[in-house]
């Protein structure tokens, strides 16, 4: 066996294959572990699609709530602004979101505009919007640079330059509308498995034909392998005297039971 490898699973994943493992015999976890590794690289049909899916719900478990904010605009503007958002069958919260990250992108030369724009009067309508956390905080750290409770102001110098020049959005709706902030994802269950240098290329190939890394296979090799076990005592069991370490130790052990058969008693 090779060196080594850190897998990290969440502690509920790491729980049910340790059962598993231990279900078939003593010391049986690398062994599991490797087994889940060479069917999922023999047989990869929908790894893909399986990888999509798992990263979508990864997605939704971690995602952060979005933030109101209220930004005050003159009547005019406030119309311009749901009629954009009608005529794209979207939301006003959709389109803010994209302003946000247009400018956070690309803030250029915003001193000035902000500045005009915390002195501009005539904001009698009230807009409500939900954007994501960290695209707030970015937009008024920015506007922190230049003083107190220029946040808002900012916020619209961004939403003024969507109105201005709306661009692609059809293609920003899809794309970056719907984008979450998120939580990191974590795996604090760690375990060591040893791997063969053959079983370990083989993972790494799949790994990079699907845009995936070994641990993110793993994981998905794992849960693989608890919804549809087959006959893992059988290969587990297989698994353990692949090496040629183990075949040495087994033969020996057949070894010394032959000669103590033949033995004379006494």
């Amino acid at each position: 066996m090779g060196d080594p490898i850190a897998l990290r699973f969440d502690p509920e994943t790491k729980h049910r294959l340790e059962q598993m493992a231990e279900g078939i015999g003593p010391r049986r976890f690398g062994a599991l572990i490797r087994v889940a590794c060479r069917r999922l690289v023999t047989q990869p049909k929908a790894v893909g699609n399986r990888l999509a899916e798992a990263r979508r719900l990864s997605h939704v478990r971690r995602a952060i709530p979005l933030v109101m904010l209220t930004l005050k605009l003159e009547p005019d503007t406030a119309q311009k602004f749901t009629a954009l958002a009608a005529e794209h069958d979207t939301t006003i919260s959709a389109l803010m979101r994209i302003a946000l990250h247009r400018f956070l992108e690309t803030p250029g030369r915003y001193k000035h505009p902000m500045l005009r724009e915390a002195e501009r009067t005539g904001l009698s309508e009230k807009v409500e919007v939900m954007v994501n956390p960290s695209s707030r905080h970015q937009v008024w750290r920015l506007a922190g640079r230049h003083g107190d409770k220029l946040g808002t102001a900012l916020a619209r110098v961004a939403l003024r330059r969507l109105l201005d020049e709306p661009g692609d959005l059809t293609r920003d709706l899809e794309a970056i509308a719907p984008v979450r902030d998120l939580r990191p994802e974590t795996y604090p269950a760690r375990v060591n498995v040893h791997f063969d240098e053959p079983l370990r290329h083989r993972l790494d190939a799949l790994a990079a034909r699907v845009g995936s890394d070994r641990a993110e296979l793993m994981r998905l090799a794992a849960q693989r392998v608890l919804e549809a076990p087959g006959m893992i005592e059988h290969a587990v069991n297989r698994e353990i005297f692949r090496s040629e370490k183990n075949k040495a130790h087994l033969l020996a052990r057949h070894a010394r039971r032959q000669a103590r058969r033949r033995a004379p008693p006494g």
